[in-house]
């Protein structure tokens, strides 16, 4: 049974996505996409030949923290429940890992990199093409060349690719490669944290680590979270993984600390003394370190 046999029918919603903290505008802006995918597996069933399908590719522009990973995650979930990927897992790759020593390099590089395997294929650091050797004329080349041939030729159309980066260089981008740019039909924009998403995100954070917060612990999180976004103005989730990072160690020495073994409940449980009374925002972790499981 493939992929698209086990298709369900229109109508499958955006819970998943939508439900993500502060992502709900983005979900918004990939619905009508969405629209247009389940439509078009609705005419495959129905024993309609689709001879040009469309481009399942997406552009994600937004600064680091924004939500961008944890979003194509839940895409690549959506995309597989659709039948339009096999196994829908979420694969990462920098863009600079694309280019090769040689031209010849960068071919194989580029095509080893985007061949469908099932899954989706994120390119992060997309915006710093210009960086590339060639200023990535070459790459850029070399990924149009494979999306063409793969999305006629691989089983399926099992190709999914989203580029991700910062908006501005991105734009360029695409305007300045028309052919490449007709292959990602939606671009996305991640706009970032207001405070009060930042302590949802935070909440969040916390119920998949296994922690139940108390109420005075919400409340005070959300003070620090908003001190620490006023002074930095980032929207950059990472600052509440930096909370949650400080509160979970804070946490663990005062549970271990007690000879006798906690109960379930103080086990999970963050109080108001295990957040921290300031964070410095000008020390979140490096984009590159990928902390915690929200990013």
């Amino acid at each position: 049974m493939t992929a698209l046999d086990r298709a369900p029918g229109p109508g499958h919603d955006m819970g998943e996505l939508a439900a993500l903290p502060g992502l709900e505008k983005v979900a918004g802006q990939i619905a009508p996409l969405i629209a247009v995918l389940q439509a078009e597996q609705a005419r495959r069933r129905a024993g309609i030949e689709i001879g040009r399908p469309a481009w399942k590719n997406l552009v994600f522009t937004g600064g680091a923290g924004t939500g961008k990973s944890r979003a194509a995650r839940a895409v690549a979930n959506l995309y597989q429940q659709l039948g339009l990927l096999t196994y829908g897992k979420l694969t990462e790759i920098a863009a600079a890992d694309l280019a090769g020593t040689t031209p010849r390099d960068t071919v194989v590089q580029v095509a080893e990199a985007v061949k469908p395997t099932g899954d989706l294929l994120m390119i992060t650091g997309a915006h710093a093409w210009h960086a590339l050797p060639g200023h990535g004329q070459h790459v850029l080349r070399c990924l149009y060349q494979a999306m063409t041939h793969d999305h006629k030729h691989s089983r399926n159309g099992e190709l999914v690719i989203i580029l991700a980066g910062q908006a501005g260089p991105l734009h360029e981008m695409l305007a300045a490669s028309p052919a490449l740019a007709a292959r990602f039909p939606a671009v996305i924009d991640f706009p970032g944290y207001t405070p009060a998403q930042l302590a949802g995100v935070f909440a969040a954070l916390a119920g998949e680590a296994g922690f139940t917060l108390t109420p005075d612990a919400m409340t005070k999180a959300a003070v620090i979270l908003a001190r620490a976004e006023a002074a930095r103005a980032c929207g950059n989730a990472r600052l509440a993984v930096q909370l949650l990072n400080h509160a979970a160690t804070a946490q663990a020495g005062r549970i271990t600390a007690d000879p006798q073994p906690p109960d379930p409940d103080v086990l999970a449980a963050i109080c108001a003394g295990d957040i921290p009374d300031h964070l410095d925002p000008a020390a979140p972790p490096a984009p590159d370190q990928r902390p915690g499981q929200y990013l």
